[in-house]
């Protein structure tokens, strides 16, 4: 059996010649072009970072069906907005949502890297909305989680957040039921709504990046 460079010298005829010249001076400009697109989207901002005049970034939150769509607002879902501060000595944020439902408890939790804090309870208005502004030192669970505990842990250095809304099934007073007095967190109050819904009303839509800081400015919280 003869290879193919073989074959070609037996059939006497020439052999095709590669026209390598013209085939590069056409690729040329297809490659500056996909270079020039590369660098553009390289250095274009992220369109979902929107930042405020103080400094404040933003990320939003949207109810999300089973396959994890956004169910948006004309079709019932709920809708929240976090502003927060991309650094600081201090996670200092206000968080805005609608769509809630009125006189029901729901759940602040942050998703830090790999640990997941319960921060506190509230309760919107009457109009199903809430709005939340505080600066969190730390880390830290704030209300009753049983044995979901994640130890603190302090804001310095760079973290992922996520903000989630839940409804906040614990019990409406006390501390969680079973929990032996000893374990981490046991003597954390509860405020819930008693129905045991821990349901995820608004989950993220882009990820919060923050970098804590050491020095506490001048008029920074404390």
């Amino acid at each position: 059996m003869m290879a193919n460079g073989d074959r070609d010298a037996a059939s006497g005829g020439p052999r095709p010649h590669f026209p390598v010249a013209a085939f590069l001076k056409a690729l040329v400009p297809a490659l500056v072009a996909t270079a020039a697109f590369v660098l553009i989207f390289m250095r274009a901002p992220d369109s979902g970072r929107v930042t405020r005049a103080d400094g404040m970034m933003r990320v939003t939150l949207s109810q999300k069906d089973s396959a994890f769509h956004p169910i948006p607002p004309s079709a019932g879902g709920a809708a929240g907005v976090v502003w927060y501060a991309p650094a600081g000595p201090a996670l200092r944020f206000q968080l805005r949502a609608t769509g809630l439902a009125p006189a029901r408890r729901y759940v602040l939790e942050l998703e830090v890297d790999s640990a997941i804090y319960t921060v506190a309870s509230y309760v919107p208005d009457a109009r199903g909305e809430l709005a939340i502004d505080t600066a969190l030192a730390q880390f830290a669970e704030g209300v009753c989680v049983g044995r979901n505990f994640d130890a603190p842990r302090s804001v310095r250095g760079h973290h992922r957040i996520r903000f989630w809304i839940k409804r906040d099934g614990s019990p409406p007073t006390g501390t969680m039921p079973g929990i032996p007095p000893s374990a981490p967190g046991a003597r954390l109050g509860c405020h819930g709504n008693g129905d045991g819904d821990y349901g995820y009303i608004l989950l993220e839509n882009e990820i919060a990046d923050f970098t804590g800081t050491d020095t506490i400015a001048r008029g920074a919280p404390r």
